[in-house]
């Protein structure tokens, strides 16, 4: 491959994108493989291990924000990627560029073409490109995000590392962690390494037991972070004042750059971590510089305000919802909101949609769906309901019956079926491999956009890798142009 063309990059994500999720082997074993033929660059850097159920990519972020403004070049490893697969892999805030990409790609598939066809998975190629460039870029530190589970996923080939963060653990992937919430923190605390310090959310009982029983197991000091730690002090809706008090923070005020309630922990949760790093000697750091960096951050797709009165939350699992739904209140102030929701057929959604609709937050409801394996079954959804709502369906396989019956269970509410064919309801499913459930909220007075607005928004529709989060809004808008008057 000439790494110089500017084909490469694209023949490179074109080959990953074909690759499984699952292939044979942990995802941990197959790393292990993988970066010793790459000379184990992971071993040369300084690594910040992160693990959670909801929140870890958050938690990343505020971190290597913090570290990148105290002067650290900082390298950032999650998942997925909204719109870009480089989304993944950035160094001081920036995704790496598709000559380097592309570098280090062919190594990694030099390493697969070794070990034999189909070997890697689809994540593997990532993280192995990720340590490449990082240990070339040289970056002085890095925080790596978990991609499933903790013990046997594919970061976890990281044996020495500086710090292990653990988010918020809930019930997820059942089928592969564990069904109950005490097996899914067996797996997430699969992370902890002898003698490497650990900081955790401290909340339900059973999982903060495993995971401090397992830092004992390791030699590890075990630092945990509870709900009486932070307290939101002035929540304006697009900013959150809050103070933390804890063995590092004596009511110390931080103020990040959203309203999503959640985040506050998030934040708390990496600014904790990062006085561990400066207690082990690992970093250096300055109060004035971690105020700033907090502010400054902003991680897309969380509570994200894309347009006037539009916001855009990743929830996909019923923890998520409980904490969107906790961050609604404040933003709405009582206006009429409309919530443009969608689920995969992986996810517990009857959670989902009986907490939504619990909630009262909603006046409304657009439903749509995902083309592809993950879509939900609407089989037995009959003509009844969308005449009823004098809604016509114009689109086959577009939402679960399930998702009907449970929101007309709600009188107050009503709901509407978005009419757009093909309507990419996540941002993330702009690339197939890519998981991140849109939710998006929109509250008080919209309009239909103009007509030339209304023909770029259908147009963007046939180049979905190429739709941005306000193109996608807009169609959405545009699908309820003839159902204005439903809208008070």
């Amino acid at each position: 491959m000439n790494i110089i063309d500017g084909k490469s990059y694209e023949k490179a994500i074109e080959y990953i994108s074909s690759l499984s999720q699952f292939v044979a082997g942990t995802g941990c074993e197959r790393a292990e493989k993988l970066l010793e033929r790459l000379g184990n660059p992971q071993d040369k850097l300084k690594v910040i291990h992160v693990a959670g159920s909801n929140g870890k990519g958050s938690v990343c972020a505020y971190l290597a924000g913090i570290l990148q403004e105290n002067g650290y070049k900082t390298g950032l490893f999650t998942s997925p990627h909204l719109i870009d697969e480089r989304e993944r892999i950035r160094i001081n805030g920036m995704m790496i560029t598709k000559e380097e990409f592309a570098e280090a790609y062919a190594r990694v598939k030099a390493v697969e073409d070794e070990l034999g066809k189909g070997s890697l998975a689809y994540f593997d190629y990532f993280l192995g490109i990720a340590f490449l460039v990082f240990l070339k870029q040289n970056v002085d530190i890095c925080v790596i995000e978990t991609g499933l589970g903790g013990r046997l996923d594919a970061t976890n080939a990281v044996k020495n590392p500086v710090l292990d963060i653990i988010a918020t653990i809930s019930l997820e992937h059942t089928a592969i962690l564990g069904d109950t919430i005490e097996k899914i923190a067996e797996e997430k605390s699969g992370i902890i390494k002898n003698n490497v310090p650990v900081v955790f959310i401290k909340d339900k009982k059973s999982v903060t037991d495993i995971i401090e029983k397992n830092a004992e197991d390791n030699n590890c000091e075990a630092y945990g972070v509870t709900q009486k730690d932070f307290q939101i002090i002035k929540n304006y809706g697009y900013c959150i004042d809050f103070s933390l008090n804890n063995m590092y923070y004596k009511n110390d005020c931080f103020t990040i750059t959203t309203g999503a309630v959640y985040q506050v922990q998030n934040c708390s949760l990496a600014l904790t971590a990062a006085e561990v790093l400066k207690k082990t000697g690992v970093v250096k750091l300055e109060s004035n510089a971690v105020h700033k960096a907090v502010k400054k951050v902003q991680w897309h797709g969380r509570m994200e305000q894309i347009a006037d009165n539009i916001y855009v939350d990743g929830a996909h699992n019923p923890e998520g919802i409980e904490a969107l739904i906790c961050s609604v209140s404040p933003i709405t102030c009582g206006r009429k909101t409309i919530l443009l929701f969608s689920v995969v057929n992986d996810k517990d959604y009857d959670r989902m949609i009986k907490s939504i609709c619990d909630s009262n937050m909603f006046d409304y409801f657009v439903i749509a769906g995902i083309q592809g394996k993950r879509c939900l079954d609407d089989s037995c959804i009959s003509d009844e309901p969308c005449t009823r709502l004098s809604i016509r369906k114009t689109c086959p396989s577009f939402c679960s019956s399930t998702i009907f019956r449970m929101i007309r269970k709600s009188s107050s509410q009503r709901l509407f079926w978005c009419t757009v064919r093909n309507f990419p309801v996540s941002l993330a499913t702009l690339n197939k491999r890519s998981r991140f459930i849109i939710l998006s909220m929109i509250t008080g007075k919209f309009q239909v956009p103009k007509s030339q607005e209304r023909i770029a928004a259908m147009e963007s529709l046939k180049r979905p890798h190429k739709l941005s989060a306000v193109s996608f809004i807009t169609a959405a808008i545009v699908s309820l142009g003839d159902r204005r008057s439903a809208f008070p």
